[in-house]
């Protein structure tokens, strides 16, 4: 667990050092999102990123975790840390967790995991808070 904590603190770090495109997206539609300045055309991060499954782990904590598909649409190699909540039932936060994938080929896919460290709430819902691409 020490391990996810200190990988997600790094890579929010990195994040931030290294100046990566991001923008908050939420699978509720009530998030706020920031728009990147791109030319017409060009794929948002956020579009890169798909919950595959959200469900809880079958060991006995029973931690929260979503299966993401991330498909690079760009043209050159790129890397993506995924921030995603998961929520109750009644939409209230029960943790976090981060998924991150490196020097994805451009049109290269890559299933990845996120996983929160609480365990999983009753009527269980995963959504993607912030997706950085750089």
């Amino acid at each position: 667990m020490r391990t996810r904590i200190w990988l997600a603190a790094v890579a929010a770090a990195a994040a931030v050092l290294t100046g990566c495109t991001g923008t908050g997206t939420s699978s509720g539609g009530s998030g706020d999102t920031k728009a990147e300045s791109k030319p017409a055309g060009v794929h948002k991060p956020e579009d890169d990123v798909k919950i595959t499954k959200c469900s809880s782990t079958d060991n006995l904590a029973g931690f929260p975790q979503a299966e993401l598909t991330i498909e690079n649409h760009d043209s050159r190699s790129r890397s993506y840390m995924v921030q995603v909540e998961f929520v109750d039932g009644s939409g209230a936060r029960s943790s976090e967790g981060v998924a991150m994938v490196n020097n994805l080929a451009a049109g290269q896919k890559a299933h990845e995991k996120a996983g929160g460290l609480a365990k999983a709430p009753d009527g269980l819902k995963c959504r993607i808070t912030k997706v950085s691409r750089h």
